[in-house]
């Protein structure tokens, strides 16, 4: 497996097959390639860009009804793009999507769920329970529950906003390979936050980390200013920054306890990042802080990408996420 962040699917040798590229453009992406997709974030400098999940062997692509399917001997790509739902039916939309996208993936060689992301506009649209991240959060447990999903098996993931225009967007990860689940001690597990945050608590992990037959995969869920349970310095950018990168070197930490025969992992120009952004105002103050805190080649490199997009709770500014192949 290699990972590399470019401006186009080109492969970089003969030997390598394109599982899946994320296309990141202002314009949508050329349809013609079942292997692109185009969830609706835009790059916030530079042109379009490709984060492309190569496999040094043969990748098939099909489609389960409108669900696409790549597949390769370690793992497969099940990606579900439906039109926006409004709020007021977001709660079944998402338990339909999961459900087919489930479905889907019982198609597949492959039967363990590493990794999800999960993208569609408005995320924060409505107050209270009504919020539209929170009747995804009641719609994918409820998915969730009717497989009988434990802790142990709740993959990585990430949910932010995308374009007003985009679609509804759920990309998994599966894998015939075992996927270890980290959490952050400095924070409180996703699925199992208080009431506070709505009827039913997310459910994804705060990373992990799968080995194939020969590479090694490091995951970093969507990774923000949360302290425990709580939104730190809300709405905040700068020291939102900080919080976020001390919560990726404790998941680091982590996700290096447990590997102990590969190199530590480190946030370095190999991780392909994605940073999204609330706001466009806030890219030069970001961008900054990055390159001083993690290196200016990190930063400039070709691997790092900038997304406007909303956070899943309003108060929060930024957000990143991450693979690291080995």
């Amino acid at each position: 497996m290699l990972l590399t962040m470019d401006t186009s699917p080109e492969p970089p040798s003969p030997a390598h097959s394109l599982l899946v590229a994320f296309y990141f453009g202002d314009k949508p992406a050329d349809g013609s390639n079942p292997a692109v997709i185009d969830a609706g974030l835009h790059p916030l400098a530079g042109g379009p860009r490709y984060e492309n999940w190569w496999y040094r062997g043969d990748v098939t692509h099909r489609s389960v009804g409108d669900i696409r399917v790549a597949e390769c001997d370690d793992h497969a790509f099940v990606t579900l793009q439906w039109p926006d739902a409004p709020g007021a039916r977001f709660r079944e939309a998402s338990y339909e999507a999961y459900r087919s996208l489930l479905e889907a993936i019982g198609t597949t060689r492959h039967r363990q769920l590493v990794r999800i992301w999960n993208y569609f506009p408005h995320i924060n649209e409505g107050s209270g329970d009504a919020e539209k991240y929170r009747q995804f959060s009641i719609g994918r447990a409820e998915a969730f529950d009717e497989i009988g999903m434990d802790q142990a098996g709740i993959p990585a993931g990430t949910a932010t906003g995308c374009a007003d225009n985009g679609p509804f967007s759920i990309v998994a990860l599966v894998s015939r390979n075992a996927f270890r689940a980290v959490e952050n001690p400095r924070q409180v597990s996703a699925y199992e936050y208080p009431r506070q945050y709505g009827p039913k608590s997310p459910k994804f992990s705060r990373g992990g980390t799968l080995a194939g037959d020969d590479h090694h995969l490091y995951l970093i869920s969507g990774t923000a200013a949360v302290v425990g349970h709580e939104s730190a310095h809300p709405y905040e950018t700068e020291p939102q920054i900080g919080e976020t990168l001390e919560n990726l070197k404790h998941i680091g930490g982590v996700l290096s306890a447990g590997a102990a025969e590969l190199p530590r992992f480190e946030l370095d120009n190999e991780c392909v990042l994605r940073v999204y952004l609330r706001s466009v105002d806030d890219y030069e103050l970001v961008r900054s802080r990055l390159s001083d805190e993690l290196g200016a080649a990190v930063v400039a490199g070709d691997n790092l990408v900038f997304l406007h997009a909303d956070i899943c709770r309003r108060e929060l500014m930024v957000e990143i996420d991450g693979t690291r192949c080995y």
